[in-house]
């Protein structure tokens, strides 16, 4: 049985170590500069200050997928609270069925009870994340270009 949950940064640490890496490895577009090393205890502050929402998908003792996402006021709108995604994953060999999903509308039930009112996510060009988001009523807010400089 599959359970998703919320999980602290010290399960991560534990658990999703080759996740992160495979996932790197499928994802990242400059790996020459964007050379995976999690900033761990930043993510501790942010966690002990109530800005990091971490849900994990387990298999037994097995994290199979996660969605990290980062809570806080907008700058621009201080009277709005967003939920921005930062990593969204799911193991290959379990993206046959709806894990995606599920990890997806748990991320926006668990953002919504703290109080978010907007909730935004990056995708790559022509990946399922990039297909899935307008059918889930999701529409382009801003467009993200990148250059090695």
């Amino acid at each position: 049985m599959i359970e998703i949950r919320e999980s602290t940064v010290d399960e991560f640490a534990q658990y999703a170590a080759t996740l992160f890496d495979e996932h790197w490895q499928e994802v990242a577009l400059n790996k020459q500069v964007m050379i995976l090393k999690p900033d761990w205890q930043r993510y501790h502050a942010m966690e002990q200050q109530g800005a990091l929402l971490a849900l994990g998908a387990f298999d037994g003792d097995e994290m199979i997928g996660y969605s990290v996402s980062f809570v806080l006021r907008h700058l621009h709108y201080a009277d709005l609270c967003i939920c921005s995604n930062d990593i969204l994953f799911v193991t290959e060999a379990r993206r046959a069925g709806r894990l995606g999903l599920q990890l997806i509308r748990e991320t926006e039930k668990a953002a919504k009870a703290r109080g978010t009112r907007l909730m935004l996510w990056h995708a790559k060009q022509n990946t399922a994340l990039a297909t899935i988001m307008p059918k889930l009523g999701y529409g382009v807010q801003d467009i993200i270009f990148s250059k090695e400089i």
